[in-house]
């Protein structure tokens, strides 16, 4: 964008555009810092003019006021296009989004915003989608779940394998087992899922899960 000046209408005639136009619009690079130099002016001229209550000063603090109130516009207007702008790079995660109109000053938001974005969706979404629990999210067991038995099994000797009851190996943090039968998948006890196992599958589990499959019969210590 060529070089502009800026003064009160160039600043109007700024944020009418930004409001007309659905896409960032380009903005000198310097934009902020000769903002700040016309702010210092006109707040110059109220004090020259005698301060705020002084009668002379009152055009110039109508002035400068209208200018705060377009630069918090035109900040709001470039901010909510900025994130749709971040949203949009984290539904589609791609560099499809042009950021060129992005001033230095704003390439910040844009980008931990874009990040924080696609991190959450991650963290949250596609742990979900995979039936899995997002960290801190409790799964609680549906009616229609604990309902579901287990396929009953032939009856069949290792229960008792290498001497381990299941009561001794409730009582501990996890125990290899080795499945008899085929278990179709089935919530643990923090909510996660495990399987489904076929006949001969190996898997660590937590003991107490084991014991009770140990007791059905459809796994045997491993």
């Amino acid at each position: 964008m060529a070089d502009v000046i800026i003064t009160y209408e160039t600043l109007f005639d700024i944020l009418r555009k930004e409001k007309s136009r659905q896409e960032l619009q380009q903005l000198p690079p310097d934009f902020y810092g000769q903002v700040v130099a016309y702010v210092r002016k006109k707040r110059g001229e109220m004090d020259a003019a005698g301060g705020v209550a002084a009668p002379g000063a009152q055009k110039p603090l109508i002035q400068y006021r209208n200018v705060q109130k377009i630069l918090r516009e035109l900040y709001e207007r470039r901010e909510r296009k900025i994130v749709e702008m971040a949203l949009n790079r984290a539904r589609t995660e791609s560099n499809i989004v042009d950021a060129a109109p992005l001033l230095a000053e704003e390439k910040r938001l844009y980008h931990e915003a874009a990040t924080l974005l696609v991190d959450c969706k991650q963290a949250l979404l596609e742990p979900a989608l995979n039936g899995e629990a997002p960290a801190g999210v409790v799964v609680p067991v549906l009616p229609a779940e604990q309902q579901v038995e287990l396929p009953v099994a032939a009856e069949m000797s290792g229960g008792e394998s290498e001497g381990l009851t299941p009561e001794a190996v409730a009582t501990r943090e996890s125990c290899a087992v080795k499945f008899v039968v085929a278990v179709p998948k089935f919530l643990g006890l923090k909510g996660e899922i495990h399987g489904p196992f076929e006949v001969g599958s190996r898997a660590e589990l937590p003991g107490k899960i084991a014991a009770v499959l140990l007791k059905k019969k459809r796994v045997e210590v491993a």
